[in-house]
């Protein structure tokens, strides 16, 4: 199989930049951009060394760069995974599984209370239509793993409508423990459960009421910690 994901072949003239250096940056882009998102297995070295043009030790350098950072998981026997967008998300998720449940939960509200914020007043069409495809998929997707998946990308979306790039970034670094959070909730026997509550962001979000979408996203944040405590 050959990848391209839009780098290019590379040559050691390039601004005399070790060419581990050039990979390890082109690798870096496809991660930060989204092309490759959090637990996306990479191109192994074998389809790297004929992506680039270059030899095994080199390829296996820039990887190896990559993984200090925290962008990258080498798995042993199974490959490379993506682990983080940036190295401040990498930094966070090492803090947060340090961290008591209660204690990032409260780290996620005040950044999607105040993505809300932000999101009902600079959300596009685009991005209201794409949550109206993720919250009928969060309800009536085909298995748990579909709703789960749905569930994170609906509320990654809202943040990413706040067009904040450092609450998006801040927001990543939680990923892990959001996505353990959602997990909770879409494999419960009732279908509806929070289904009012992410209904009425949406309508907040859709009619460009900040004060409506911080007022929703606290009632549904309150609704899940009150079921957690009740677990």
């Amino acid at each position: 199989m050959s990848y391209s994901y839009g780098v290019h072949h590379l040559h050691p003239t390039v601004r005399n930049v070790p060419l581990s250096v050039q990979i390890g940056t082109q690798l870096r882009e496809q991660i930060m951009n989204g092309t490759w998102p959090i637990g996306t297995k990479v191109p192994g070295e074998h389809d790297l060394v004929k992506t680039f043009g270059t030899s095994r030790n080199t390829v296996r350098e820039a990887l190896r760069a990559l993984v200090h950072l925290g962008l990258l998981e080498s798995r042993p026997g199974d490959g490379t995974y993506v682990r983080s967008t940036s190295e401040l998300g990498a930094v966070l998720g090492r803090r947060v599984t340090e961290e008591s449940t209660k204690e990032v939960f409260e780290v996620r509200e005040a950044l999607e209370v105040q993505a809300a914020r932000l999101a009902a007043q600079r959300i596009t069409v685009e991005q209201i239509d794409a949550l109206r495809a993720l919250l009928k998929e969060r309800y009536e997707g085909a298995t748990v793993t579909d709703r789960l998946n749905a569930d994170v990308k609906f509320h990654h979306l809202i943040v990413a409508a706040s067009d904040n790039p450092l609450i998006v970034e801040l927001h990543r670094g939680l990923e892990p423990a959001v996505i353990h959070d959602e997990s909770n909730y879409t494999s419960m026997g009732s279908d509806d459960f929070l289904r009012a509550e992410h209904e009425a962001i949406l309508d907040a979000l859709a009619g460009h009421d900040p004060d409506g979408a911080v007022a929703a996203t606290l009632q549904l944040l309150d609704a899940a910690a009150e079921k957690r405590g009740n677990d």
